[in-house]
This record gives C-alpha cells, sequence and structure tokens, in this order.
C-alpha cells in the first residue's frame, strides 16, 4: 500500500480511518439486533456490513458458542487472511473500535495452541507430523519442511497446502505473513545459505519457540527501541544502471524489524547536487528525523544519494503525523523546495532489509 502526496488510487490513512468509521457505524446502527443472533448468522452479518467498507478483510467469531446470541464473551477477529497489502486496514478497524461495543476486537488470527491436527479429502497431518528446520534468507526466517510420515505421490501437493494452513495456525496471521519469507520443502532441494544444515528437524509443536528465539536472538530483533547512540554503516557502489550510489544504513533499527505499530515507512526526497543543497537536504533531515522519531514514535533506517537526491527514509507508527513533521521541517528550511514526499505501508520492512543484508555480508 502506497501513498503520495499526489492524488493515488491508493486508500490514505485518513480514508482508511474513515472506512472503519463507517463499518462501526453501521455496527452500532445495528448493535440491537445483532446481539439478537446466534454466532453464524452474526458473523454472516457483520460481513455484509464490512465488505463495502473495507473490501479483502474478513471479520471472524471467536469464542462465541454455537448456539443461542452471541454474549460479550465473544470476540471479533479482523483477519486479512495473510495479505499483508491489507495489514493497514486490519489495524485501523481495530484501533477504531469503539469503545461500547459489547464484544472484545482484535486483529489478525492469533496463534493456537500445539497438539491438534486436521483432516481434508480424506488426508490427515497433525502438527507433530510436520517436521521444521530453521534458517534465514535475505534477513527473513526461512523455513524447511518435511513430514515425519509418508504421503503418497498424489496427495504432496494437498499436504503441502494443509502445511501452510497448520503453520498459519501456530505461527499467527502477522507473524507467518511477515516474518517468514522463505519455505521450502525437503524433497526439493534447500537453499544452501538458508543455514538449515545447522538445525535437526523438530516437530510443529516443539519449533514456535525456536523460530521465536531465531528471531530475537540469532537475527536480533528484540523489538525494543535502541538506546542511543545508534550504530550506522555505509554502502558505496553503482545502481544498475551504472550511476554511484551511497547508502548509511541504521544497524540499529535492526532490533525493530517488522514491530506491528512500525509499519509505515516515509520518505522523503530533496536535491542535493552542490554543497548548499546538501546542506539545505541536512538541515530538513535533522529536523524532520527529530519530530518524526520523537518519543519512539518511529526511527530513520537509512538514507539513499543517488542521482542528486538525497532520500531519508523512517519507519514510523503514524504516516500521517510524519508526513506533516515532514512538510514543517522543509518549511522552516530557508529558501529550499519542498521534498518529495512517500508513504508505505511496509510491516516487512523489505526496503530497510535489503540495505541492511548488504552490510552484513
Amino acid at each position: 500500500m502506497n501513498r503520495t502526496e499526489s492524488p493515488s488510487r491508493e486508500p490514505s490513512t485518513q480514508e482508511m480511518s474513515a472506512a472503519a468509521d463507517r463499518f462501526w457505524a453501521a455496527v452500532l446502527g445495528e448493535r440491537a439486533d445483532l446481539q439478537g443472533l446466534e454466532s453464524v448468522p452474526f458473523m454472516e452479518r457483520l460481513n455484509a456490513l464490512l465488505e463495502p467498507c473495507v473490501p479483502g478483510v474478513t471479520v471472524e467469531v471467536a469464542g462465541a458458542g454455537k448456539e443461542g446470541p452471541v454474549e460479550g464473551l465473544a470476540r471479533l477477529v479482523f483477519t486479512a487472511h495473510g495479505s499483508a497489502e491489507r495489514f493497514a486496514d486490519v489495524q485501523a478497524l481495530t484501533a477504531q473500535a469503539p469503545a461500547q461495543l459489547p464484544w472484545r476486537v482484535e486483529a489478525f488470527r492469533q496463534r493456537m495452541p500445539g497438539g491438534f491436527g486436521m483432516r481434508m479429502d480424506g488426508f490427515d497431518l497433525a502438527t507433530h507430523e510436520l517436521l521444521v528446520r530453521v534458517g534465514q534468507i535475505d534477513g527473513r526466517i526461512a523455513l524447511a519442511l518435511s513430514f515425519s510420515k509418508p504421503v503418497p505421490m498424489d496427495l504432496q501437493d494437498h499436504a503441502r497446502h494443509m502445511a501452510f494452513i497448520l503453520l498459519d495456525h501456530m505461527l499467527g496471521e502477522y507473524d507467518f505473513s511477515v516474518k517468514v519469507g522463505v519455505v521450502e520443502f525437503d524433497t526439493d532441494g534447500l537453499s544452501d545459505d538458508a543455514g538449515f544444515e545447522d538445525w535437526e528437524p523438530a516437530s510443529l509443536d516443539d519449533s514456535v519457540s525456536r523460530i521465536d528465539t531465531f528471531w530475537r536472538e540469532t537475527l536480533g530483533r528484540s523489538a525494543v527501541y535502541p538506546p542511543e547512540p545508534v550504530r550506522w554503516a555505509a554502502l558505496e557502489g553503482r545502481d544498475a544502471q551504472g550511476d554511484p550510489i551511497m547508502v548509511q544504513v541504521n544497524l540499529s533499527a535492526n532490533a525493530l524489524v517488522s514491530r506491528a505499530d512500525f509499519g509505515w515507512r516515509v520518505q522523503a526526497s530533496l536535491p542535493a547536487q552542490d554543497k548548499s543543497a546538501l546542506q539545505q537536504a541536512q538541515d530538513f533531515e535533522d529536523a524532520w528525523v527529530n519530530a518524526a522519531t520523537m518519543y519512539q514514535q518511529g526511527i530513520c533506517s537509512h538514507i539513499v544519494l543517488r542521482g542528486g537526491t538525497r532520500t531519508v527514509h523512517c519507519y514510523v507508527t503514524s504516516a500521517d503525523h510524519a508526513l506533516e513533521a515532514a512538510r514543517r521541517a522543509a518549511e522552516a528550511v530557508p529558501g529550499m523546495a519542498p521534498p518529495v514526499l512517500e508513504a508505505e505501508h511496509e510491516p516487512a520492512w523489505s526496503d530497510y532489509l535489503g540495505w541492511y543484508v548488504e552490510c552484513r555480508d
């Protein structure tokens, strides 16, 4: 999901908020009728109200009995079915849920405890029958999968589909979509550079904690805001067109990669062809980054100098706040043209990781 300062087909954060408000207004308008419905018609009606407002997102009902009206212990779980392009919509819906709702609201399908199985088209697969090894590719989790029981050749694709469902249930929608970048199967051959050889296969039941530990300790993703001074690295080279490029990468920002509240990447681009323009760009950068990241609302992740343009990237909690801070910072620099501003909801931090991995290699 992208935003620029020019009109775009993609919804802005204000438009997403307005869509969420329309949905909740419709829900409150039918609250009395909804409270009298059983779980299935209740969920169907909620989705009938949701689809015109926020396409691509659905709501599921958890914790409700199969019979009788849906009680206050029920949870409304909003899901994008693993589509990260719609995660911002899910978060807008849950952030703006009215306080007077009788039901709890959750963003994304949450993790399930292990020790369960599923049956599809006559084939059974349980969590203890799916074997996992953990590695990394391009700064994200990589998983190597195999089965502890024979799978007939004509059911291989079917079993693999079931394996993905089990992974989604065990890791949760957000983590599986955002933190896991590659899933491979032993029978296809595995990537040589993922580090799978360092692990013995373990059941999916036992692998969830291993995956969490790998993310936190091996990849360094503590989710704790890094203290000053942060560590920077520099890259120099040429881009695909052969033009010079220089990149400064905030290595300390790696601790925050894919944190759910830092899903927006906002970038500001300014000309930097000569000493005067470069000084203006740096003055703007200092003021903007200080404002956009105040009170740990974001972090400056990387800066790219290419083709006479200096582009500063920040991952932030609120794109609107960061964009407004950029406009104010630009107005405070005498004689400086307005920067080109863009915002993209990028929960996997793909742009940052592309440069971070280059520094670590």
